[in-house]
């Protein structure tokens, strides 16, 4: 089951989604539909309805949870939404090591809310710039932008 776009305004607004969550999740949500479109012109077969609501929920734990990707995976899974917890799993850094995106929908998903920083839409670079800044140097940034840098060329090419 897959919810649709308004119920997925209701879940935001119910779980209590700040605005600047809300505002970020629907800005990677419109980036990865238009991913979706581009890979659709080069033949892929994409689930769009499912790349759009992974893509508004991802972040429906964000500032409510320790773990907001697990927490927020379990929350969409007890709610039967399952194939979009599967996603939402697999949208932070922290699943590339044991379980990184597979379809082409979870990468679509990882890839949009890397691109996005509060609502607009930057290079890889200045995102991560931007990461390492408010979440500090304990990360493996470099290995992280590595994967999303390679992400990029699968799915969009030299021209991203």
């Amino acid at each position: 089951m897959i919810p649709n776009f308004r119920q997925c305004v209701n879940l935001l607004t119910e779980y209590a989604v700040k605005e600047t969550i809300f505002f970020h999740s629907f800005s990677v949500a419109n980036y990865a539909l238009k991913t979706a479109e581009t890979l659709e012109k080069k033949g892929h077969k994409i689930n769009k309805e499912l790349v759009l609501a992974a893509a508004l929920l991802h972040d429906i734990k964000k500032l409510n949870a320790k773990h907001h990707t697990k927490e927020g995976a379990e929350l969409l899974e007890n709610l039967g939404y399952e194939e979009v917890a599967e996603i939402v799993k697999k949208h932070g850094f922290e699943c590339l090591e044991k379980n990184p995106p597979k379809t082409i929908e979870e990468k679509i998903v990882f890839y949009a809310d890397k691109r996005d920083e509060w609502g607009q839409i930057v290079t890889l670079e200045e995102r991560f710039e931007k990461l390492k800044e408010r979440y500090g140097p304990n990360q493996n940034w470099g290995q992280f932008y590595e994967y999303t840098k390679s992400l990029e060329k699968e799915l969009i090419g030299e021209e991203a």
